[in-house]
């Protein structure tokens, strides 16, 4: 299997550490509210290779409901502005670059993981994606990230930190598959757009950060446009689901041919 279809997932899981990779750098060099117009341009990008790998018919209700669901972001970052949360860049045009380098990598990875969840088992895609994802994330860590890793502070708060984000990314790499066959990658780039609500009522709580009344209007919006572009055609119409075991578990019983993995 990694002779005959290895590079696919090998592309895929370097495409996605690369997103996450410049996503990351980018907040370093541009302001926050770049940052936070530019990540939408996955979507679009998510919408163009779904089309492209899947042929899925889009309704003009959807692509009002995509409209919609980035109106809400707007008016989000919008509420930054008023309030003044954003912070100055050290280098505007390098981190917009890097931001929309990630973002197109980001919508790319998730139509082409949600073409191949739809084709093959999840436990081949899941562990492929990690797999090759841990090779290549180790590799780039220790040769650009060796310095920084050595001078942090690794006490008791730092570790707990990174346990408890290496669980919700765990959570993340695998639940998303699941809901690419339930739904699609564009409804998963779209959802995301509500993430922002949810971390803000974890500062709410943990951090008594103050609210501005336009948060709630613009959430409310997102989660129109989620329901508008769901409203035509329903999670099962989104792909074609044909999950097929790949060769090397399928197992002959007499006449019958048992498929195994189909999962």
């Amino acid at each position: 299997m990694i002779y005959k279809d290895g590079w696919k997932y090998i592309i895929l899981a370097a495409c996605d550490v690369e997103g996450n990779f410049l996503v990351v750098k980018a907040y370093q060099y541009t302001t926050l509210l770049s940052c936070m117009l530019l990540d939408a341009w996955a979507i679009p990008v998510c919408l163009l290779f779904s089309w492209l790998y899947m042929r899925p018919k889009y309704h003009w209700t959807q692509i009002l409901g995509v409209v919609i669901c980035v109106g809400g972001l707007g008016m989000l970052v919008a509420s930054d502005e008023i309030t003044d949360k954003d912070w100055p860049e050290l280098n505007r045009a390098k981190g917009d670059v890097f931001m929309l380098i990630g973002a197109s990598l980001y919508g790319f990875t998730n139509a082409t993981e949600e073409f191949f969840v739809r084709r093959s088992p999840l436990y081949e895609v899941v562990g492929q994606l990690g797999m090759w994802g841990m090779l290549i994330n180790g590799i780039q860590a220790a040769a650009l990230e060796h310095t920084d890793m050595t001078q942090a502070s690794w006490n008791g708060k730092t570790i707990g930190l990174l346990v408890a984000y290496t669980a919700a990314m765990f959570i993340l790499y695998t639940v998303a598959p699941i809901l690419y066959r339930m739904a699609s990658s564009a409804y998963y780039n779209l959802s995301l757009l509500s993430s922002d609500f949810y971390g803000l009522l974890f500062g709410l709580f943990l951090y008594h950060f103050s609210v501005y009344w336009l948060y709630f209007p613009a959430f409310a919006v997102v989660l129109l446009g989620l329901i508008i572009y769901f409203w035509h055609a329903t999670p099962e119409e989104q792909g074609k689901l044909e999950p097929r075991a790949p060769e090397y578990v399928v197992q002959r019983n007499g006449a019958n041919t048992r498929v195994a993995g189909q999962v």
